[in-house]
This record gives C-alpha cells, sequence and structure tokens, in this order.
C-alpha cells in the first residue's frame, strides 16, 4: 500500500522513488490511495501503481514541470558581499546562486526542463495505457479533482484508504479484516492534551504576541517550502502554488 499525499517536488526524486516502487511491484502488488493531494511529482511516483484510488475532491493531475534557480546577486551587493570564483568552462558554475543565468545556461535548463516533461508524459502514458495525445491534452500542468480524474482514467476508482486498504487486502488473500498496525504510533489523549496546553498562549504575554506568533510561523512555512526547493538540477515536478478545497 502506497499512501501518497504530496503536491510534488523534486523531479529527480519522483523518479526515484517511482523507481523503487516498480522494482518492487515485479515481487509484490503496489496499490496506490491518494490523499488531499498526489499531485506532479506525487502523481509521478503514483502512475505505475496496479490499482489508484483517489478521493473525489483529491488534488491530482498536475502533470508539468518548471525549473527554479535563485539569484542573490542584488542582495548579497545590499550587504557588501562580492564573489568571485575560478571555472574550468563557461557552464562550470552554472547552478550558482551568486549571479544572474547567461542566455546559453537558460537554453540549456530549458532543454532539460522540456525534456524531463516528455519523460513525464511518456511514463504516464505508458502506465495507465492511455494515448500520448490524450496524456498531452490533459496535462500542461493541469490540477484535477479525483473525480475528474477517473473520468479521464488517471486513477482507477474513488475511495479513501479503507477502500484501498479492503482492496489490498483482498488481492493478496488476507481476507475482508486483516490485521493493521500504524505508523507512527497513534498518540493516546494524554499526549494529545499535553500537546494542546503547550500551544495555548499565556495571558501574561502582550496580545500583539498573537500576531507576531502567527507572522513567524508564516516566515517559518516559508523558509520550509524554499528549502524543499533542492532538486541538483533546479528541475520540479510539484504544484507552483498552495491550493485550498472549501
Amino acid at each position: 500500500m502506497l499512501r501518497v499525499n504530496s503536491p510534488g517536488g523534486s523531479a529527480a526524486a519522483s523518479e526515484e522513488i517511482q523507481r523503487e516502487l516498480r522494482l518492487a511491484q515485479e515481487v509484490k502488488p503496489v496499490i496506490v490511495s491518494m490523499g488531499a493531494y498526489a499531485a506532479s511529482g506525487g502523481y509521478w511516483i503514483s502512475a505505475y501503481g496496479e490499482r489508484i484510488f483517489a478521493e473525489p475532491t483529491t488534488i491530482t493531475g498536475s502533470i508539468g514541470v518548471f525549473g527554479i534557480f535563485f539569484d542573490v546577486e542584488k542582495l548579497t551587493a545590499n550587504l557588501g558581499l562580492t564573489f568571485d570564483s575560478v571555472k574550468t568552462g563557461k557552464m562550470a558554475d552554472a547552478l550558482t546562486i551568486t549571479r544572474p543565468k547567461t542566455d546559453q545556461e537558460l537554453a540549456v535548463m530549458q532543454r532539460m526542463v522540456d525534456w524531463t516533461y516528455a519523460q513525464f508524459i511518456d511514463k504516464v502514458a505508458e502506465a495507465r495505457k492511455l494515448d500520448r495525445a490524450k496524456v498531452e491534452e490533459i496535462a500542461q500542468g493541469r490540477v484535477w479533482s479525483g473525480k475528474s480524474a477517473l473520468d479521464l482514467g488517471l486513477v482507477d476508482e474513488l475511495g479513501g484508504l479503507d477502500a484501498a486498504l479492503r482492496h489490498a487486502a483482498d488481492r493478496v488473500g488476507l481476507g475482508s479484516k486483516p490485521r493493521l498496525e500504524e505508523f507512527p504510533r497513534k498518540k493516546d489523549f494524554a499526549e494529545v492534551l499535553s500537546e494542546m496546553l503547550n500551544q495555548l498562549p499565556t495571558s501574561r504575554l502582550p496580545v500583539r504576541h498573537g500576531l507576531a506568533s502567527r507572522l513567524s510561523d508564516r516566515v517559518a512555512q516559508e523558509l520550509k517550502t524554499v528549502e524543499s526547493l533542492n532538486d541538483p538540477r533546479g528541475v520540479y515536478a510539484r504544484l507552483p502554488l498552495g491550493l485550498t478545497v472549501e
């Protein structure tokens, strides 16, 4: 059972995970259960599942690839910092963040993005037994709900984790009530209560602490997103923005 709840990420990591899952599928069935997200790289790793389950509101699809490269030249200049480099060729420091990219570097990186996107299309077409032209129509980074994905052939069945578990158990002959162990271990009531109490603001702090705390949490969240942009080639298969279904 593969439970996917991801908006995607590094294209290289997505390919590595998918490869391992395909190797696993040579010796055991791999059933995929999609959570709130299974988009872009999340769909990349799911595509070869023997059977894919999705919730009606699952955010999936987003079959697309983009490149992102940082440039801190202006920021470091404001701080009085400069950089000197010695390299053996024009492209030796193509991924440096200390200067803007040259036209040649951007052209090479665009070819890399285009090649990765073509690979993504091919894999979905092969895994889902769809015509490549049809996959191209529903790709282009477009986001689909689980219900729409079922109509398009991107998933096999609508259902949550329980439905996927029942199918997996039946598939390997474990009966209708297999024994399950969940990891990480569920927290007991005392642990949940303790965490809730620790999160309560103290009355001795000024009112503005609430706003400051929320801003701090938002900054931490954004920094975490930036830290996740760590693909060695700067190529990503992920949702380019956050989505919330209400």
